[in-house]
């Protein structure tokens, strides 16, 4: 039986990336996550004995007190690496029109439901040692209709790496997308605009980093 989840954070804001960047969301930030990004922004949600402990009733409670939002958005951290996502997904979607997962792949799809969605963002060599375990779940993600592929790239050798991971494991374009990786407006203005012409030769739509353009690379945001 389920007794609590790690709880990183709570909060109403907008969606920044991803195919839903724009839209109103109540964000789950769960605490945890040993992938190691070197680039991470929240690596405050790393140790899994961070955060807060909070049963999945009282979880419901204080997001419905953030405002209403059609979205919710499960973050972390990574949440494929908490022991409770399953039976939260399964009261999530009993509740939101359209719940979506961060993660980075690092395990098989948890669950599949028509208002289920997930942003899967495998790392590139540049992103941590660990990159290669984020890929070896391609296949079931590739089988999960509502996934989509989000590649953080933010040197040429990075774009490089991603055509290469994109076809050698066969990622269907149309659910790729490719985000710049920066931490302030400048770096996400400079690389967003090489990218663009990039994912327009290729096919590849490009997402935004939505929430560091508005506010910066601020805790709740």
């Amino acid at each position: 039986m389920l007794e609590a989840l790690r709880i990183s954070e709570l909060f109403l804001s907008l969606q920044g990336e991803g195919p839903s960047a724009g839209t109103p969301a109540c964000f789950v930030r769960l605490q945890g996550c040993d992938v190691g990004c070197v680039w991470c922004d929240t690596k405050y949600s790393w140790d899994s004995a961070g955060g807060s402990a909070m049963a999945l009733d009282d979880l419901w409670s204080a997001v419905e007190k953030l405002g209403r939002a059609t979205l919710l958005v499960v973050t972390g951290g990574e949440p494929l690496e908490q022991p409770g996502l399953a039976a939260l997904l399964d009261a999530a979607v009993e509740r939101w029109p359209r719940v979506e997962v961060e993660t980075s792949g690092i395990a098989a799809p948890p669950r599949s439901h028509e208002r289920l969605h997930y942003n899967v963002s495998p790392k590139l060599p540049s992103a941590t040692p660990r990159w290669r375990d984020t890929w070896a779940h391609a296949p079931a993600w590739k089988a999960e209709p509502r996934a989509t592929f989000k590649l953080v790239v933010g040197t040429s050798t990075d774009w490089d790496d991603a055509c290469r991971l994109i076809g050698e494991h066969d990622l269907p374009r149309e659910r790729v997308m490719v985000m710049p990786e920066g931490m302030t407006d400048a770096v996400l203005k400079e690389r967003a605009a090489w990218l663009a012409e990039r994912c327009a030769e290729r096919g590849l739509r490009l997402s935004p980093r939505l929430h560091v353009w508005l506010w910066g690379a601020r805790r709740g945001k």
